[in-house]
């Protein structure tokens, strides 16, 4: 009766968790909004614009270098 008692807890608890998950805040950035266009210096302090790749998806990385 214990262990019945202890799985129901846990359904329970994983219900209530997925539920509050897909109960999200709204989302205030649209997904047709468009970036604002910016340009960086790459790594080899050529500068790159966002606007170089339109059409196309990109992901930023920016990583710290140490010296």
């Amino acid at each position: 009766m214990i262990a019945l008692k202890r799985i129901i807890q846990c359904v329970l608890l994983s219900l209530l968790v997925i539920v509050g998950t897909a109960c999200g805040g709204n989302n205030d950035q649209a997904e047709d909004q468009t970036a604002p266009q910016f340009t960086l210096p790459s790594a080899n302090t050529a500068p790159v614009s966002l606007s170089d790749y339109i059409g196309k998806p990109v992901l930023l990385y920016f990583h710290m270098a140490v010296g």
